[in-house]
């Protein structure tokens, strides 16, 4: 039986080295995969794999694309996303907005975070993550073709 241990984030660069996925990391730690336009899904997605937290004990799975939507549309995009969260358990789809009294754009954010103060073992960790990367690529696939977007 795998052993829990502590989170930290060698966990994380393990889940990307067994998975041969090409990563980038920012300044903070955080690992940043990049794939390309996909037909099924009709956009790109970034994938941010976050320790975050006091101790970073949070591990938070976030997911954003390269689509953006006009003011006009936040309305009709608020209700996709609460429609996906009413008949899916994951990941969490929002509509995100910086500052929706000055931008005249937003974009939906996929997203799922577990505290692991805890601990886990790796194999929970590589499930965990990806089942959200996979219901990323489900949600996209969901909203292009079945919602238009």
């Amino acid at each position: 039986m795998p052993a829990v241990q502590k989170f930290d984030h060698s966990m994380i660069e393990k889940y990307l080295r067994g998975r041969n996925l090409k990563y980038l990391r920012d300044s903070e730690g955080d690992y940043r995969i990049d794939f390309a336009y996909d037909e099924d899904t009709g956009c790109e997605l970034t994938v941010w794999l976050i320790a975050s937290g006091r101790n970073n004990e949070i591990y938070n799975v976030l997911i954003m694309s390269d689509k953006s939507f006009p003011k006009s549309d936040w309305g009709t995009i608020a209700m996709l996303c609460n429609t996906w969260n009413q008949e899916r358990r994951w990941p969490k789809a929002y509509l995100y907005v910086r500052d929706p009294a000055t931008d005249t754009t937003g974009r939906i954010r996929l997203e799922q975070q577990i505290d692991l103060e805890q601990g886990i073992h790796q194999e929970l960790l590589n499930d965990f993550t990806n089942t959200i990367i996979l219901g990323s690529f489900l949600f996209w696939e969901w909203a292009h073709k079945e919602q238009g977007l």
